[in-house]
Formats: C-alpha cells, sequence, structure tokens
C-alpha cells in the first residue's frame, strides 16, 4: 500500500460560494425526501394489499399436471424441478447436468483509493483540510476508474475484459409446469461448480476451480482476471405464481404489484406469503430511514450558510453547529411523522390519523423546550 497526503485550505468567502450550493442542494433535498417517503407508503400499502388478497385466491396446484381450469389465477406448486437443456455460460460454455441457472463471477485484480480527510476551522473562518489518499491492491467485481485518482500515476486500471452475467435454462420446468424466466430469477441459492468444459476464450486457463488470466495466480498482478462459477441444479421448488398457459409466470395484481415467489423445498402457501411481506416490511422500514436521513441532512444543508459564518469565531461555530443539528431533527422528525401519515391518510386513514396527532404534538414539544424563558426583576 503507498498513500499521497494532501493539504489545503480555503477562506471564509470561498466557503460561502461552498455553502451557498450546499443550500441549494439542500432544498432540493427535503421535498425529494418527502417525495421519497410518501411513495414509499403508498409501495408499502400495494404490497400489503395485493400479498393480502393473493393468499386469499393462491389456488393449490398438481406439479404432475399443469391442468387448464386454472389458467390465469394464482396458483402455488411444490415439486422437483428440472431441465433437458441445462443453462451454459454464453462467453466460456461451462455448463452441467440438469443446471437450471449459472452465474458467471468476474473480478479483476486492480487498484483501489480510499481517502481519509481531517480539518479544523481557524480563527476568521479559513478551514485547512489535510487528506491522505490510500492506494491498495484488490479484486473487485467492478471496473474502478483510476482516471479519477488523485493520483493516477503508477495506479492505472486496465479495462476489464469482461463482465458477471447469469444465464438461464431455456426449458426449466417444476413437474409439468414450464417456469417463466421471470419466475426462475427468483431462485438464488447458488452453489460454486467448477468450470468444466471451459473453452480458452480470451486466453484463460484452469486454475483449480476457477478461470484465471495471468501469469501467477498465487501473486497476482495488476490486470490479472479470475472467474468464478456458481450454478443451480434441479431440485425441489415451490412456487406461487400465475399460470399463463401452463406457465408458471409473474402474476401482476389489481393493482399492478406482481407475484412472484420462489423457495427451495417444499415451502406451504401461507409460509411464502408471511415471509415476503416481511421483506416488504424491511424495506419499508430501510426506506423511511433513508428518507429521514436525507430531510436532516437537507435541513442542515439549509443552514450551511449560517454555520460557515459563525465559523469565524471557532468555538461560537461549534455551538451554532449543535444548534442547527437540534433545529434540523425538530423539523425532520416532525416532517417525516407528517408526511407518512398524510401518506396514510390517503391510504389507510385508521393508521394516518394518529401520526398526524403525534407530528404535531412532537413539534410543539420542542418548540416549548427551546421557547425563550422572560426574565422578571
Amino acid at each position: 500500500m503507498d498513500s499521497v497526503t494532501e493539504t489545503s485550505s480555503v477562506g471564509l468567502f470561498g466557503r460561502l460560494g461552498q455553502s451557498l450550493i450546499s443550500t441549494l442542494l439542500g432544498l432540493l433535498m427535503v421535498p425529494g425526501s418527502i417525495i421519497l417517503l410518501y411513495w414509499n407508503e403508498g409501495r408499502a400499502v400495494d404490497a400489503y394489499r395485493a400479498l393480502s388478497q393473493g393468499q386469499k385466491l393462491v389456488q393449490e396446484a398438481d406439479p404432475a399436471t399443469a391442468d387448464a381450469r386454472f389458467d390465469g389465477h394464482l396458483v402455488h406448486v411444490s415439486g422437483l424441478a428440472q431441465t433437458g437443456q441445462p443453462a451454459r455460460d454464453d462467453v466460456f460454455g461451462v455448463s452441467g447436468p440438469d443446471l437450471l441457472r449459472i452465474s458467471r463471477k468476474v473480478k479483476m485484480y486492480q487498484w483501489k483509493e480510499t481517502k481519509q480527510s481531517s480539518s479544523h476551522t481557524g480563527l476568521g473562518g479559513t478551514k485547512t483540510t489535510t487528506t491522505t489518499y490510500d492506494y491498495t491492491q484488490v479484486w473487485s467485481e467492478s471496473p474502478i476508474n483510476s482516471e479519477q485518482f488523485k493520483n493516477p500515476a503508477g495506479h492505472v486500471n486496465p479495462e476489464m475484459p469482461l463482465r458477471s452475467g447469469i444465464a438461464d435454462s431455456a426449458d426449466a420446468r417444476l413437474g409439468a409446469w414450464r417456469l417463466d424466466s421471470g419466475v426462475l430469477a427468483q431462485a438464488n441459492n447458488f452453489q460454486t461448480i467448477p468450470p468444466t468444459g471451459a473453452n480458452s476464450a480470451e486466453g484463460f486457463r484452469v486454475d483449480g476451480q476457477h478461470l484465471y488470466r495471468g501469469a501467477n495466480s498465487n501473486q497476482p498482478a495488476i490486470g490479472d482476471v479470475r472467474v468464478d462459477f456458481l450454478g443451480i441444479a434441479g431440485q425441489t421448488l415451490s412456487v406461487v405464481a400465475g399460470d399463463a398457459g401452463g406457465t408458471l409466470a409473474p402474476y401482476r395484481s389489481g393493482n399492478g404489484y406482481v407475484i412472484a415467489l420462489l423457495q427451495p423445498g417444499v415451502a406451504d402457501a401461507a409460509g411464502m406469503f408471511g415471509k415476503k411481506e416481511a421483506e416488504e416490511g424491511n424495506l419499508t422500514w430501510i426506506l423511511r430511514g433513508v428518507g429521514f436521513v436525507l430531510m436532516l441532512v437537507g435541513f442542515m444543508m439549509i443552514s450551511s450558510l449560517l454555520t460557515t459564518l459563525a465559523s469565524a469565531v471557532p468555538f461560537f461555530g461549534g455551538l451554532v453547529e449543535a444548534g442547527v443539528f437540534i433545529f434540523a431533527l425538530a423539523a425532520a422528525v416532525p416532517i417525516t411523522l407528517l408526511t407518512i401519515a398524510i401518506a396514510w391518510v390517503a391510504h389507510r386513514p385508521l393508521l394516518g390519523v394518529p401520526l398526524i396527532v403525534a407530528g404535531v404534538a412532537f413539534f410543539v414539544l420542542m418548540h416549548r423546550r427551546h421557547r425563550p424563558v422572560a426574565v422578571t426583576a
């Protein structure tokens, strides 16, 4: 590993220009976070309603017979998935018996830049920043653009010759039912497979459990490439999907939500719906958190002109920064709650009204806690 250290200083007027840009970005982030929060609640309600309705509509189907009476309906099928046309990698020709899916993982040995910065603001508002750029060599599945490095000299990454990819069987079947690619794509329990039958495309050679292009895999050099293969062989699967003329395909509910559930082994429909509902619930909370953080940061960026001016006196600047954070928090929490509540009023009113009350109560409480106290003689 090698490194480069750089020290830079920006005066008060230069920082004010940067703060103006930050303020404008903050003015975009706050409404953007509100839009994200509102959309997320609508998405969550649509998912909940579609999955609840789907659990009522789903019908049990026999894997041995693709009965025409299920056409257009949501069905649950458990059985042995197999294929007569195993999945095959389109670059190296690697395949295997009864492979439903094959994944090609390509990694190249590359330079990676990381940076660490520390800064302090002196009297008068001049900010001095010291940044250290470290350069390490890593295996990466994604190309790293060395042209954007602070010090590209001696840290040049060549272009990746190929990328990762997934190939599916053209005729995967679960008993008598054909598996549509949109349903098969839900299978992700990949296992490492050897590069059996690999051709010598791109100058690669078999090296243990993977393909390698380079002089010595034990001492990789920048630009060396390693390819691993993973596959999903024929096995027992459980699927909840729509019947499209004997094909298990993604089912589009009335509100547009798509149902295509797949699990390894034998799983009942209720358990599969329950797992999907839990996944949707987790996603909803993650996006709520993202929306709240974006709003908090947005309010702090809006106030960046004030904090920059205050930083001309270091101790005073620290107090103002703390005050700005409290203000941003006091604004972000109730607005987040109110946004979610308004979305719920639109989609599920019984839950939305209490949230509006909670948001207003929090705002009033924060206002009273920070209200100036009158001084009497």
